[in-house]
């Protein structure tokens, strides 16, 4: 569920986006890991993000998803706060942040052609970033999840839209937009790595454990056969700049029934998140619901005793494993 904004909380984004970008990261930073000290019941995010790598990384040490959970806790506030920045500020100064965009001429050739293109996005790093890029590059329709009554959501759509990209709703009328972009040889992109709201769509392995993931995603692939790209952004040792990167799908994403594709879009997100971690937005409760299961894992209750179990020697993979 998309995180509902306040006034309040848009006015202090409006306060942000005039204090020098490197100050607004490194303060937001410094919460984050001064949070991420306290205790685990007290702070939400970090208990999210320390469950989410106690799941997806059963393999490593209690130390090291300890560690690699504060790091992204840390990183994730800081790209959270540079957005003041991106989303009130011109898009050419978020743009000039870029030090180098991999496969554009691959992605150029490919909208230029008669043939749809699909992108599927995740939440790596900065990643309202390649939204600006695509839209650069020519017309798409990006489709979003939009909360009712949020402040910054209007905000947010606009400067998404502010280099050519047309943003739609994950709803019947975005569906129809979509579907019409790409019967005209379009293009259209989504974050794949979104729970999607109806518990109709089907599950598929994510880090080990079945997760909700979008069917329409299957539909587009089996009626266009469009061209694909996975498109996520990366940070550069700085966090002051970062590469986009546009990488084709794997074959297999094709001319496969509905399981066979979208396993294997789950797994092109999985192979980008395993290459950098750290700079995952891992605050999603993520893996809450498969197709035929709900797992209470993220309740402040369930999720404390099931860290103690881990932490005082259990292995992750039998404490997970529904």
């Amino acid at each position: 569920m998309a995180k509902k904004y306040s006034s309040a909380e848009l006015k202090l984004v409006r306060i942000l986006c005039y204090i020098p970008l490197r100050i607004v990261m490194g303060f937001a930073g410094g919460l984050a890991w001064l949070a991420s000290w306290l205790p685990i019941s007290v702070v939400s995010a970090h208990r999210d993000v320390l469950l989410n790598h106690l799941i997806c990384y059963p393999e490593n040490s209690w130390e090291e998803n300890r560690r690699h959970a504060r790091r992204a806790l840390v990183q994730t506030a800081r790209t959270l706060a540079s957005y003041s920045h991106l989303w009130l500020r011109p898009p050419e100064l978020a743009l000039n942040r870029i030090n180098k965009i991999h496969g554009a001429d691959a992605v150029k050739s490919a909208m230029e052609s008669e043939r749809p293109v699909l992108f599927l996005s995740l939440h790596q790093a900065a990643w309202e970033v390649p939204v600006l890029v695509i839209g650069q590059m020519g017309p798409a329709v990006i489709m979003y999840q939009p909360a009712e009554h949020n402040a910054l959501d209007p905000v947010v759509k606009a400067a998404r839209e502010r280099t050519g990209c047309q943003l739609v709703p994950a709803d019947g009328r975005g569906v129809r937009t979509a579907l019409s972009a790409m019967s005209k040889g379009g293009t259209f992109g989504l974050l794949a790595d979104h729970q999607p709201g109806g518990t109709a769509n089907p599950s598929v392995p994510f880090f080990g454990h079945n997760v909700l993931v979008p069917g329409f995603v299957h539909k587009v692939i089996e009626r266009f056969q469009p061209a694909i790209f996975y498109v996520h952004a990366e940070y550069l040792k700085s966090d002051l700049q970062y590469d986009v990167f546009f990488t084709p799908a794997q074959d297999e994403i094709f001319n496969a029934d509905e399981a066979g594709t979208l396993t294997a879009m789950m797994q092109g997100l999985e192979n980008i998140i395993r290459r950098n971690s750290d700079q995952y937005n891992w605050t999603y409760n993520r893996f809450r619901r498969g197709t035929v299961i709900r797992r209470d894992w993220y309740s402040k209750k369930n999720a404390l005793a099931l860290i103690e179990r881990i932490r005082s020697g259990e292995p992750a993979s039998d404490v997970f494993s529904q």
